[in-house]
């Protein structure tokens, strides 16, 4: 028999998901799971201010109803696990609280590690890259996140909500730079989540260095513009299955993390610039010819939409060419093989 612990326990087990992840907690956007794998982003979309009119009917300008867009998005990661408790001499009842004990234990130390390292590689794939030459230093390390947090406020991004993801062994560079006497206390009460404090407007949450991708030192972030949906597809207990005296324990997860088009100037990710791909395109006689070697998928846009976000992107290999119009904008961006950072979007107008 099976006994079911999705309909039981799913409140439980996505609250000690939340609880132990370095990243969920800090990933806010507005979510509604509509299907098993699918879940909707909603979005107000605002209007331009106009001169005032002072005659006519439409004297504050044109009238028009406050809409939003609708923005639906498919979790890609399917992820599962299984595991046995022997029966032995131990009673039904040790069976089912070993199981729960296990079950508990698998998601701390197996699923969410897992989660947090693919969030952090889809932040990493989709954000702004902040190129720097080298890795932080205690000499170099608050500038750049004060950078971060200048790119953020060019970017009309809110003050609230901001966290800063710093790998584990850069965070003692902070508290040891040269810049780090009058700025902001980062002694703060620490958090199961790995919160430490505060600094240049970021809350700070320390995080294990192996969760980065490679050359990755930190990751900016304003937490609504985040979204990690996460989904228990199915938990449950067989006892005395088949082949096997005891309990068999089968858990399934599915997830994904999506930073939202409206505020992709709302994630930074600090990393080296040399590890970033390289991207060029240029317009000749209506083509345009694009290049990044070594790249493992390019996506171009014409309609002026950031390809990194729209339904609309096409793939184009290296070397390719594209057909444009007159006036017509291409923007491309290149995503590196293991290894390589996302490139800056490239564009270029048709003349």
């Amino acid at each position: 028999m099976a006994i079911n612990l999705t309909t039981k326990y799913a409140s439980t087990i996505e609250k000690l998901y939340t609880h132990t992840s370095f990243l969920r907690a800090h990933c806010k956007a507005n979510v509604e799971m509509t299907g098993a794998k699918t879940c909707r982003v909603y979005m107000l979309n605002t209007t331009p201010v106009v001169d005032y009119t002072r005659n006519g009917n439409s004297r504050y300008g044109e009238v028009k109803d406050v809409q939003d867009t609708v923005v639906e998005y498919m979790m890609t990661q399917d992820k599962s696990f299984t595991g046995v408790v022997d029966k032995g001499d131990e009673s039904e009842q040790a069976i089912s609280n070993k199981s729960g004990q296990w079950l508990r234990q698998q998601i701390a130390e197996q699923c969410v590690p897992t989660g947090d390292k693919y969030g952090f590689a889809r932040i990493a794939k989709l954000g702004h890259i902040a190129g720097v030459t080298a890795e932080p230093t205690k000499s170099t390390i608050v500038t750049m996140v004060y950078d971060a947090a200048t790119y953020m406020d060019e970017h009309l991004v809110p003050e609230n909500g901001r966290v800063l993801f710093v790998r584990a062994k850069d965070y003692p560079k902070i508290i040891l730079s040269d810049e780090w006497h009058g700025l902001d206390s980062l002694a703060g009460k620490q958090l199961p989540t790995g919160t430490v404090g505060q600094i240049a407007g970021f809350t700070v949450v320390k995080v294990p260095s192996n969760m980065f991708p490679t050359d990755v030192y930190m990751v900016a972030a304003q937490e609504s513009a985040l979204a990690f949906p996460y989904r228990i597809n199915d938990t449950k207990i067989h006892q005395d299955p088949p082949g096997i005296s005891g309990a068999l324990i089968e858990g399934r997860q599915t997830y994904d993390l999506f930073v939202l088009a409206s505020k992709a100037d709302a994630v930074v990710v600090i990393g080296k610039d040399g590890s970033k791909q390289a991207c060029t395109v240029a317009i000749a006689s209506h083509s345009a010819t694009v290049t990044a070697a070594d790249a493992d998928e390019i996506w171009y846009t014409l309609d002026g939409s950031d390809p990194r976000f729209s339904a609309n992107r096409k793939t184009v290999a290296s070397g390719g060419t594209v057909a444009t119009k007159a006036g017509e904008t291409i923007k491309v961006v290149a995503f590196g093989k293991v290894g390589k950072l996302t490139s800056d979007i490239a564009e270029a107008t048709d003349k």
